[in-house]
């Protein structure tokens, strides 16, 4: 029995936010949506290969873990503010949240069940991994072996909310298939089971199609939006927010568990980036071989476009060129969720270790210098630095 109450849609509280941010990078709503979603889960991908070498598989898996906890938080949070709820009673109400906190994933979930003992999802598309990076085969599928289990991470952590909410009950969780796991399956299958439930009743059928095949050549995320019968305005700002507050999640991890190597830890997962995005930016700078002060500030703004931070390039009478940033949306969703200046912190070492592997990749780390005068994430009003070419 699918969940009949829905909820009114609006556009999200942070569209604002959003919309400033694509003024800024003159960027459209839709292409920033797309753009955040694969940043998004192309970082906790790459937030998992940093730590399973970093920490070992166990510790590494617990603390990415932890972060999928902290998203469920959230999200849960979210639907009972959404559904205007101040308590979770039974396992109907817990099933629409889960449905709910599964679609704002992104993901098209279909409820197929959800009775007083019983509820039962499929998942039929995920934006993880349908917007996951491109990355060696072997890599991929170590990752998407481990989601499976987070996604049970994910649900326990959303029964533990609903329990501090109110719910009584016991509930007991079963995922029998699980596309990142199982390569023929079309639908992740979600079961809630209270300890009344009947375990021999039949499951649902999961019907026998991918959805891929329908979305086709089309941009995924705008068909299941239109699946959903949700808009941009409403899935994108949260797409946005997720990639910046899943960066900090990560950091606090690290920051919570091994304070002495976080900033190491930390550094070594922006260390991934540059060596991808310099090759793009000299094809679209149209820039051959790096000579000036000017190509290196087009490259460095290029690879900050990337991670959302918008520069703008200013020339001194002495050939310098100096980069300004009014904005840092790091920055700005630390201060949401109340982050502590140690993160701040690390994005101040971050940037300035990010620039650095810019120049390395460019091969003018001993030709040309790059000087921070000033850093959003330090206080100041803007962050602003300063390229030389000897």
């Amino acid at each position: 029995m699918a969940s009949k109450a829905k909820a009114k849609s609006a556009p999200s509280p942070f569209l604002p936010f959003m919309e400033a941010h694509c003024k800024l990078l003159k960027m459209s709503l839709k292409d920033l949506t797309v753009e955040a979603l694969k940043s998004l889960f192309g970082h906790v991908y790459y937030i998992w290969r940093t730590f399973k070498p970093a920490l070992g598989e166990k510790d590494g898996l617990k603390y990415y873990g932890n972060v999928w906890a902290a998203l469920a938080d959230m999200s849960f949070d979210g639907a009972m503010a959404k559904f205007g709820l101040k308590e979770v009673k039974d396992l109907p109400t817990l099933g629409r949240i889960v449905e709910d906190c599964f679609i704002g994933v992104p993901a098209l979930y279909i409820t197929r069940r959800n009775t007083a003992t019983e509820h039962v999802g499929h998942v039929q598309w995920c934006a993880n991994p349908a917007y996951g990076p491109a990355d060696c085969t072997y890599c991929r599928h170590d990752y998407y072996r481990q989601e499976v289990y987070l996604t049970y991470v994910y649900i326990w952590e959303l029964i533990e909310k609903a329990k501090k909410a109110g719910l009584k009950e016991d509930i007991l969780v079963e995922l029998p298939s699980g596309r990142c796991r199982d390569g023929a399956a079309c639908a992740c299958q979600i079961i809630l089971r209270t300890r009344d439930a009947n375990p021999d009743l039949p499951l649902p059928e999961v019907a026998r199609k991918f959805i891929d095949l329908e979305i086709g050549n089309q941009e995924p995320v705008l068909y299941i939006l239109k699946k959903q019968k949700r808009t941009l305005e409403e899935q994108g700002p949260g797409s946005f927010l997720g990639f910046f507050a899943v960066d900090f999640l990560a950091w606090l991890q690290l920051n919570l568990n091994v304070k002495a190597k976080a900033t190491g830890i930390y550094l070594k997962l922006w260390q991934t980036f540059p060596k991808m995005w310099v090759k793009d930016a000299k094809l679209d700078c149209e820039i051959g071989t790096v000579k000036t002060a000017k190509d290196v500030a087009d490259i460095i703004a290029y690879c900050e476009h990337k991670k959302y931070t918008a520069f703008k390039a200013s020339s001194k009478a002495d050939g310098s060129i100096v980069l300004t940033a009014e904005a840092d949306p790091f920055v700005q969703v630390a201060d949401m969720l109340q982050a502590d200046k140690g993160y701040k912190a690390a994005l101040v070492a971050m940037d300035e270790d990010f620039v650095a592997n810019v120049l390395k990749q460019i091969k003018m780390d001993k030709k040309a210098t790059v000087k921070f005068t000033s850093h959003i994430a330090k206080g100041d009003a803007k962050t602003e630095m300063e390229i030389r070419v000897k």
